[in-house]
Formats: structure tokens, C-alpha cells, sequence
């Protein structure tokens, strides 16, 4: 006796019978095809990215990066070697502002999964994160990355103004 559970019903499970299944599949949880994650490879991100570009009639690049601005924050979004792994970069400029933080409420940013560093030629502060590529979960996650990284810089913009 063969036990299969498909979340698709009986078509599924004829299917998977006349395919030759014999061991039992045990699903308890159905996944949807559009909620498995995808393949998230360097340069299937690149292309995620200047198709973005393009689409948002920014020019096309050797080494792609997507300008969104976002609020106040002007997001810039490309991926970056480090070591053996590649990383999603994802900065957002502040607007320029007067005030700056003492050195010591810019340290131990990094430890919170970001960097807030000066621009001191700008006038602003930039928040960077440095996502690994196999912590994505999809396209969907590369946007999502995009907005965290927006609504961080928003956070900090709150913190320096005092508000």
C-alpha cells in the first residue's frame, strides 16, 4: 500500500502513481509554486536589477544599479563581491542635513545589520547594508530589501533630527 498526500487532490495523486511513486510522501504543508523561493544567483539579480533600471528609464550599466527614491531616501541597490560571496549592497542617502551625530552614536551601527556613515562632500548621511545573495528569497525579496533599507534610513533620518 502506497500513502501519498498532495495538496492538489486526486489528479495529483493519480499522477504521482503513474510516475512510478513507491515510497510514501508525507506533505503536510502545501507549497505554492509562487511562494518557493527562487534560484537567487548573481547574475540573475543583475538582470532583476537593470531590467528595473530600464523599466524606470534609468541607463543601463556594465555593472547595474537601480536609483529608487523612496520618501526622502534616494535608495541605490547593486550587488557587490566580498570574499567568496556575493552580496545585495543597498545604500539610501538622507537629504542633506546640518546636524551630525557624535562618533559615538555612529558605532556599533554595523553590529545592527547596517553601517550609517557621513558624506562629508554631500552634506548627508548614508545607511548601507550589505544583504548575501543566498539569504533572498526571490525577486520578491530583493524589493524587500530595497524598502527595510529605506525604512532604516527613515529611522535614522527621525534619530538625527531628534524627533
Amino acid at each position: 500500500m502506497t500513502l501519498v498526500a498532495a495538496c492538489s487532490g486526486l489528479l495529483a495523486v493519480v499522477q504521482l502513481r503513474q510516475s512510478g511513486l513507491q515510497r510514501p510522501v508525507f506533505n503536510r504543508k502545501g507549497n505554492l509554486e509562487e511562494d518557493r523561493p527562487d534560484d537567487m544567483t548573481g547574475q540573475g539579480v543583475k538582470d532583476l536589477l537593470a531590467d528595473l533600471a530600464n523599466l524606470s528609464g534609468q541607463a543601463a550599466a556594465e555593472r547595474p544599479a537601480l536609483e529608487l527614491l523612496i520618501g526622502d531616501i534616494l535608495t541605490r541597490t547593486s550587488v557587490e563581491p566580498a570574499g567568496l560571496d556575493l552580496y545585495l549592497c543597498v545604500t539610501g542617502l538622507l537629504p542633506p542635513c546640518e546636524c551630525t551625530l557624535p562618533p559615538s552614536a555612529l558605532a556599533g551601527r554595523e553590529r545592527a545589520g547596517y553601517e550609517l556613515l557621513w558624506h562629508a562632500d554631500q552634506g548627508r548621511y548614508i545607511v548601507v547594508r550589505r544583504i548575501p545573495l543566498r539569504m533572498l528569497s526571490g525577486e520578491r525579496g530583493v524589493m524587500d530589501e530595497i524598502l527595510n533599507t529605506a525604512d532604516l534610513a527613515q529611522g535614522c533620518l527621525r534619530e538625527i533630527a531628534g524627533k
